[in-house]
Formats: structure tokens, sequence, C-alpha cells
């Protein structure tokens, strides 16, 4: 039975070669590395070998290009495996069910972008953290398509609608910076020891006082916590309970009260509620919150 070491390497595999650069075994070998799993050559040929019976996946070796790739055509639905692959390994039931993956499979349906983009990088992004280590990454752009090297001081992750991200002190910008796991595409964990700074602790502790990844709206450092209070209609207010909006979220009769700093994902989320919810208070918000409704009606006027 696969264990989770072979399932993390299948993944890493897989997505490299899913590159469409054709790596060689050199390549993957040395790509693996740099991921923190050292291997010999033949257990590389076996994994692939593993692969292709596994998971259906056709992967075939180019002798002209001296390299891998895989034929989609005949594989099965990739990004769907991928994302399989990612919840296998961190979930020791679906794993124990690794080879009734045809019959699982059927089960999981995923948006075109899964999440699971990344999340291999979970385990050592958390050690790298605790034990205080600098890493270096290379992290893809997604407005100029290009891939640009930093070294960063891990401080936290963070989840946020299905996607992971990494808060880091950047020792080339001198200052804090944001990292979507989904785009970093290479992880090389030095042996430099970094002292943790109280200002910069306090600075990644501001994300726990915000709805998604903006603490500083308005680029104001100062921006305080407030208190925001939402009238919720009788039809939207069990799923406000059960999956909560922040985790300062207290509930009375119709009317939901969090502790918080407004930014721009915090209207976002009120505005896709539409007219199940009203914004009670501050005034500040409530004016904003009727500005953008506003402005969406003129956009049907005939």
């Amino acid at each position: 039975m696969n264990n989770k070491n072979t399932i993390r390497r299948d993944y890493l595999i897989i997505r490299r070669i899913m590159r469409g650069d054709h790596p060689s075994a050199s390549v993957l070998l040395q790509y693996l590395e740099r991921n923190d799993i050292t291997i010999t050559l033949r257990t590389l040929q076996r994994d692939i070998a593993d692969i292709r019976s596994n998971f259906d996946i056709e992967v075939i070796y180019d002798s002209k290009k001296n390299g891998y790739y895989i034929d989609e055509t005949c594989s099965m639905d990739m990004d769907k495996l991928l994302y399989f692959l990612g919840l296998a390994e961190s979930s020791d039931v679906i794993l124990s069910n690794i080879k009734d993956r045809q019959r699982l499979l059927k089960y999981l349906s995923i948006s075109p972008n899964p999440h699971a983009k990344g999340v291999e990088n979970i385990g050592i992004l958390l050690q790298a953290i605790q034990q205080c280590t600098v890493i270096n990454i290379n992290h893809l752009s997604y407005q100029t398509g290009e891939q640009k090297a930093y070294t960063v001081e891990p401080y936290l992750l963070k989840e946020f609608e299905g996607m992971w991200y990494l808060f880091t002190y950047c020792e080339d910008m001198k200052a804090f910076r944001t990292f979507g796991l989904d785009r970093i595409r290479q992880i090389q964990v030095t042996d430099r020891i970094f002292q943790r700074i109280a200002e910069l602790e306090h600075t990644a502790e501001k994300f726990n006082n915000v709805y998604g990844l903006v603490y500083e709206p308005d680029n104001n450092p100062n921006a305080p916590i407030e208190e925001v209070r939402l009238k919720v209609s009788p039809v939207m207010m069990p799923y406000i309970q059960s999956l909560p909006i922040h985790s300062s979220q207290s509930i009375s009769r119709d009317t939901i009260t969090l502790h918080l700093i407004i930014n721009p994902e915090l209207e976002n989320k009120i505005m896709s509620y539409g007219e199940h919810i009203e914004v009670l208070s501050p005034p500040s918000l409530r004016n904003k919150i009727k500005e953008r409704i506003m402005q969406s009606l003129t956009k049907y006027d005939d």
C-alpha cells in the first residue's frame, strides 16, 4: 500500500512533468531534492512505473528530447487526480483507499482551478516557520508570467477561500510580503536561522484581525479594529452560523457582530450576500456598501 512519502513523490513527479518541458530523470531527481526528497534513479524509475499502473497515467519517455511527458488524451482527469493526491497526503482515510482511486474520483467534483496546487509544500513551510529557517523561493507573477527569486523569512501560513498563502519578511524588499502557494514554483531550505522580530510578529498577528489578506487597507498600518453589525435575513442566517465570516463573530437574534479591520475583501464578502444582509454599523461601512450598490444599479439602466 502506498504511504504518505510515496504519495508526495508521485504528486511532485506528476506536477513537474506536467510543466510540459520534457524533464529528464536528472531534472526530476534535482526537483525532488529541492523539495527535500532524495531518491535513487532506480527508485524514480519504479515510481514512474507505479504512476503508470496505479493511476492510469500515460507517462512517456521521449528519446529525442531526453525527457518525460504525459499524454493527457490517454490519461485520467489530471486536475482531479492532482487534487486527490493533495488530499491523500494529509488524509489517512483517502490514503487507505488509494487503490480504489477510480471509484473515489468518480465522486469528487472540483473547480477548473483545483485548490490543491501548492499544498504539498505546507509541511516544508511549517517546519521552516517553526525552526525559523530562511528559505529561497521562486515565485510566478500572474501579471508578467515570469518567475522571480526571493530570499525570505517565513512567519505564517494562512488559508483563505480554499487557497494557501505564505506571509514572510522579504530580505531584498525589506518589507513584509505575501506569496500564494499555488504560484511558488521552487523552495530551497537554507541552513540560515533568523531571529523572529517582535514587530514582525505583531504584523503577522494582524492577519487574525481581518477577513481575507489585506490587513492595511489603503496602506494604513494603523487601521483600527472596528465593531461591524450586520442584519441577516432568516434564509441566510443558518449558513452564516455554520460558516462564520470571521472568528470574532457573535450572533444575537437576526444580527451578527464582528470585531475586525475593515478592508475591501470584507466589503466584497458583504456584497456577495446581496439582499440578505444589511450593514447597520459603522456608518462609514454602511455608506460604502450603499455607494457600491448604487454604482451596480447604474449598470442596469436601460
